[in-house]
């Protein structure tokens, strides 16, 4: 893309590119929106794609609204008293609370994408005491994380499940600490965004598919279309091959091409604007 533009630079108005790390853990995009090196620019529109097995290859996939979901994920660690394994009556057991805390967890899922509700909640990590069977468990941990189709909606859950987890321990008598980790924002298209990456797949010569429903996975690129104006898009790697993190996926370089005319021309769309 950079090549692209040095050899047929826009007429007006000015193009970022940015560069970004760390996408996987959710802390990229976080360093670099508040990189003092980025505070000057103020873009007024934003766009990303993201390579999508499943799809035609150079196939440009589309949609309004929510193209990503919001994901966060708990860590809540829970500490009580340890005792002799035959008196577990004189110490404060965690296991009966992190059996509470899952079920009342589970009870959240909503797996429906067409309901305002939709909520996917999954059980990553869960440990309790030590492998000392003349211990009744005094400590224990269990990790959760969480999937939105929108931002308000993912603040909502958030609270009520901090305030679930924080009633149980206290019916407990246990203590409580929690963090969050791994945060991403949904990415909520703009309707102006999309309709600038209809018009440029159109002068591309490229294929567009318009998907229906948001995916489940989380991209950071949600941290800047939730401050800008923005959409992120998909670039279809090929129908049958294998999904995103199996260990035998294999980027088609092919495709890159496909992403180059797309972004370019998405540049002359919305400069012509």
């Amino acid at each position: 893309m950079a090549k692209k533009l040095t050899s047929d630079r826009p007429q007006k108005g000015r193009i970022i590119l940015l560069f970004q790390p760390a996408e996987e853990n959710g802390m990229g995009a976080v360093a670099m929106y508040n990189d003092e090196k980025f505070k000057p620019y103020h873009p007024d529109l934003a766009f990303a794609l993201h390579n999508l097995p499943g799809y035609p290859k150079n196939a440009i996939v589309v949609k309004d609204n929510t193209f990503t979901c919001a994901v966060n994920s708990i860590i809540i660690k829970l500490k009580g008293k340890t005792s002799h394994a035959a008196e577990p009556e004189f110490g404060l057991n965690p296991g009966q609370a992190i059996a509470a805390i899952i079920q009342s967890f589970e009870r959240k899922n909503q797996p429906d994408f067409k309901s305002d509700d939709f909520a996917v909640l999954t059980l990553i990590y869960a440990h309790l005491g030590t492998k000392d069977y003349g211990i009744s468990a005094g400590n224990g941990e269990v990790h959760y994380t969480f999937r939105r189709t929108r931002n308000d909606r993912m603040l909502e859950l958030e609270t009520t499940l901090e305030k679930t987890a924080r009633i149980i321990a206290a019916q407990y008598k246990l203590d409580i600490e929690i963090e969050w980790t791994q945060q991403f924002k949904a990415n909520e298209n703009s309707s102006e965004a999309v309709d600038i990456v209809r018009k440029a797949v159109t002068n591309s010569g490229l294929t567009k598919i318009e998907r229906d429903a948001p995916f489940k996975w989380g991209e950071d690129f949600g941290l800047f279309t939730e401050h800008f104006s923005g959409a992120m898009f998909g670039l279809g790697s090929g129908e049958n091959v294998p999904a995103l993190h199996n260990p035998d996926y294999d980027f088609p370089d092919e495709i890159i091409q496909a992403g180059i005319d797309i972004f370019y021309n998405i540049s002359k769309v919305a400069l012509d604007a």
